[in-house]
């Protein structure tokens, strides 16, 4: 046979990774994988209701009708009770995976149970979005500008944002509303025979309603807002709150003084300490999210060009880039473990057989991420995490293969047949060491449940993904790349005068025998060390504080 080798060999692979840098770029990326939030709240609202009174007229009769649902964790679903309204958290089952059905189910229901409640309860509302979480947060800030104004911009930078396939919700955050407020003048309501009673039931019945709004004094806060009807402070001014049958009549403007301004606000948002509204940016789901980080820069860019000069647009949260950056940060650790591998093997072997051992490297990677791109693998924290720890196994069934390879040319065997008799003599043994790494990690889908074990999914089948790729590589490409570029056996230089040169790899070889010997000699021992060990290891990782993700690094 000659050395040389059938050019399609290598276009084959030179393909695959091609296509494994392609999906790199196109496929679905995200910050963490999807996993179901399986929590809701219920909140009803009955004003005037003592905390005594919604515990025993609205929380138990709501909690009764809950706890019909068999999907429902009744040990985890608990109720909070205050004057004028209850919340009640609900927690879902573990093995319940598609909660928006439920959940459908489950606010129809509630929407027909209302009608068993007392008369007084205004409003029972079910929320269950809290899995929704935003890619980007930008604010429109302004020190001029007022909020209707500043709404009025961003109601055209949503109507651009919605062109981007991928966008999902957008909410707007930190509105204030115009009201008109009345502050009454004591010593006029005295001068006209009019307290403040008969001036609320007055203006009941000329279009307020108890639904918003609010009379406030010092030991008394009822909601009041004034009708749609009322949308001027001419018309709320100009409100006869008491007339006589001799012609004389009193408008709300000569007792009272009436004004438009905004409330006290209960919450602010506030950017460069100036005031803002807060746009959160979702992403549709399988989408990716550096992708669509991208395409809402350029919008944010361009429509920043038609604001007045005093209206600033700030990303004060941006996903897209902290999953560019991760995916930045991989390709950083693949070229050092690449560089790290070489610089190891060289220490013990020829430039050469580093080479071909850091080669697989790439080539793993990269095919595992071509495969991860057609079977749909999302790329996020989890998938990278199996990246990055195989990082350091993938090379090893190829530098088993070529230290046999190594081994055989050097007893005399053609670089041909050893070749074929390193790869095909220890594929039992690496793949069924494949199988051990692999397995290792299927527990998680057994022992985790919840959240938990749809945040670890995925990480069993990427890792098992990549290994057998390894493997692949090992036994498919290594063979033919040791037999073209490693064309001579590693063999030990005796300068004239017979003695040996110093060898980094025949000192290992020997403090490795004489520690194997002594292990030997001393079975109990050795024995005993190693129990010792793994109960040591069980001590300090019951001591260590655990915490399923790390602290987040952000602007």
């Amino acid at each position: 046979m000659g050395d040389a080798l059938p050019a399609g060999y290598y276009i084959d692979y030179l393909l695959f990774v091609a296509f494994g840098v392609y999906g790199l770029s196109e496929m679905k990326k995200n910050e963490f994988p999807d996993f179901t939030i399986r929590q809701g709240v219920v909140a009803a609202v009955y004003p005037g209701a003592t905390a005594a009174e919604m515990e025993e007229q609205v929380a138990k009769p709501l909690e009764n009708y809950i706890f019909s649902y068999k999907e429902v964790k009744k040990a985890k679903t608990h109720s909070t009770c205050k004057d004028g309204m209850v919340i009640i958290q609900v927690q879902l089952n573990d093995d319940l995976n598609n909660k928006d059905e439920f959940w459908s189910k489950f606010k129809h229901g509630v929407g027909q149970f209302k009608s068993e409640l007392p008369q007084g309860v205004l409003a029972v509302q079910v929320m269950d979005d809290f899995g929704d979480t935003s890619a980007l947060l930008v604010t429109m800030e302004s020190g001029d500008k007022t909020y209707r104004e500043l709404n009025t911009y961003m109601d055209g930078l949503k109507d651009r944002l919605r062109r981007i396939e991928s966008v999902g919700r957008l909410n707007t955050y930190g509105m204030q509303q115009e009201q008109i407020s009345i502050y009454l003048d004591s010593d006029r309501l005295s001068h006209y025979g009019i307290n403040d009673q008969t001036l609320a039931i007055t203006l009941f019945t000329k279009g307020f309603t108890t639904t918003a709004g609010r009379i406030k004094t010092d030991d008394y806060i009822s909601p009041v807002y004034i009708a749609k009807s009322l949308n001027t402070l001419r018309d709320v001014q100009e409100m006869i709150v008491y007339s006589d049958p001799m012609g004389n009549t009193v408008r709300l403007k000569d007792i009272a003084r009436v004004v438009k301004e905004y409330p006290v606000p209960e919450s602010v948002i506030t950017n460069n300490g100036k005031k803002c509204l807060l746009l959160s940016v979702e992403m549709k789901k399988d989408k990716n999210i550096v992708r669509m980080g991208n395409e809402v820069k350029e919008v944010l860019v361009e429509y920043e060009k038609t604001l007045p000069s005093d209206v600033q647009l700030f990303k004060i949260t941006d996903q897209s880039k902290v999953v560019n950056d991760s995916v930045i940060t991989f390709l950083k650790e693949l070229l050092i473990a690449v560089i790290a591998v070489i610089i190891v093997v060289m220490l013990l072997m020829p430039f050469r057989v580093a080479m071909v051992a850091a080669s697989t490297i790439p080539v793993t990677i990269f095919i595992s991420l071509g495969l991860f791109y057609a079977f749909g693998i999302e790329l996020n924290t989890v998938t990278l995490a199996a990246l990055i720890v195989t990082l350091g196994m993938i090379v090893d069934n190829s530098i088993v293969i070529i230290d046999s390879y190594l081994e055989k040319i050097s007893e005399g065997m053609s670089r041909w047949h050893a070749s074929i008799e390193s790869a095909t003599h220890f594929f039992k043994s690496i793949f069924s060491a494949t199988l051990a790494i692999s397995i290792t990690f299927f527990p998680f889908l057994f022992t985790m449940t919840g959240m938990t074990h749809d945040f670890l999914m995925s990480f069993p089948w990427a890792t098992t993904l990549i290994l057998m790729i390894s493997l692949l590589v090992a036994e498919l490409l290594v063979p033919f790349l040791q037999f073209y570029f490693i064309r001579k056996p590693v063999k030990s230089e005796f300068p004239e005068g017979g003695k040996k040169k110093f060898s980094f790899l025949d000192s290992l070889q020997t403090g490795y025998n004489w520690l194997l010997d002594k292990c030997f000699a001393y079975p109990r021992i050795t024995i005993g060390l190693g129990v010792l060990s793994v109960v040591v290891g069980i001590v300090l990782v019951g001591s260590l504080p655990q915490k399923l993700m790390p602290t987040a690094e952000r602007d």
